[in-house]
């Protein structure tokens, strides 16, 4: 045998301990008889499997920290929310609308997928508060997201603010997630 052979077949070895471990188990029933795996079952009513490769979901919600939010220029008077905790916002805040600028736009902003994205007011309905509404839409600037900003107003907080709670809908390619949240807006 030569010195070269002995690299190809331990690479062959470990390919063929690779290809047995990925194939499943096939156990013979009280028959005696081998029956196929069954097909996995949807994860919800309604869902199908499909093997078209992986469904678009909606994106990951991460929280980010007041230094971040001036990193991106936002920051100041406005709506800061993160996850209803019952408390502060232990690991930091999901959502910033700042009040409209002189331009006349106002600054949203969460972080998805590890990158700040920023959205843009579409509507707004229900009692006013620091350039806020108790329901409001927004939509990201590429169009790809739309969320739907659900508040309750509570107690007058210190320095003109407010207490709120409420949820986040974040929606993208017919998929919805629902993150309930609390927080302050404020100047």
């Amino acid at each position: 045998m030569t010195s070269t052979g002995m690299p190809f077949r331990w690479l062959a070895g470990l390919l063929c301990a690779g290809l047995v471990a990925c194939i499943p188990a096939i156990e013979p029933g009280e028959d005696g008889a081998v029956s196929p795996s069954p097909a996995p079952e949807p994860t919800q009513a309604g869902d199908t499997v499909s093997d078209e490769g992986p469904q678009a979901t909606a994106p990951e919600v991460e929280s980010f920290t007041v230094d971040e939010l001036f990193a991106q220029g936002g920051g100041g008077c406005g709506m800061t929310l993160w996850e209803r905790t019952g408390g502060p916002p232990e690991g930091g805040f999901v959502f910033f609308n700042g009040l409209p600028q002189p331009s006349g736009d106002g600054f949203t902003l969460m972080k998805l997928d590890g990158e700040f994205v920023r959205f843009r007011r579409t509507e707004a309905t229900g009692p006013e508060f620091y350039g806020q509404q108790t329901s409001q839409t927004f939509v990201s600037q590429d169009d790809t997201l739309q969320l739907q900003v659900e508040t309750t107003l509570g107690e007058p907080g210190e320095i003109e603010s407010v207490a709120v709670e409420g949820t986040l809908q974040l929606e993208q390619n017919g998929d919805t997630l629902e993150i309930p949240v609390e927080g302050d807006a404020g100047c």
